[in-house]
């Protein structure tokens, strides 16, 4: 079996300068602001209140229009699901509002590729009991 592993993001003292969810220095870890953390948090539990425990994780590259997108489906043990639609739109972030959340698929549009494929990774890590 294979294992992908991958450093966890950690907190950073100040807010990021350049506007993206996770600061990615080459060959460095990881490091999210006190902001993305918070969003980060909500989005977790969100998922918690959802799903007990996570038993499935899909995810369906694809384009809306111009925009690369990530569909990631969570499926709980008790047939519950989480639907995300993960968008890049160059230099713009958005997360759910709490309304939003009561919703069936929640939107959350990031600054980058990079942004979205840690986003992914680290709802891997939200389905695998770790984050």
């Amino acid at each position: 079996m294979i294992t992908l592993t991958y450093p966890t993001p950690q907190m950073a003292g100040e807010e990021s300068l350049d506007h993206h969810l996770f600061t990615l220095p080459p060959q460095g870890e990881p490091l999210v602001s006190a902001s993305t953390q918070a969003h980060l948090q909500r989005l977790h539990w969100h998922i918690d209140q959802r799903l007990t425990r996570v038993v499935g994780l899909t995810c369906h590259p694809h384009r809306v229009g111009l925009s690369s997108c990530v569909a990631v489906t969570m499926k709980g043990k008790l047939h519950g699901i989480v639907n995300i639609l993960i968008t890049v739109s160059n230099g713009q972030e958005n997360w759910p509002t709490e309304e939003d959340y009561s919703h069936p698929r929640w939107y959350i549009t990031v600054t980058d590729t990079a942004d979205m494929l840690y986003l992914v990774l680290w709802l891997g890590r939200v389905g695998e009991g770790r984050s």
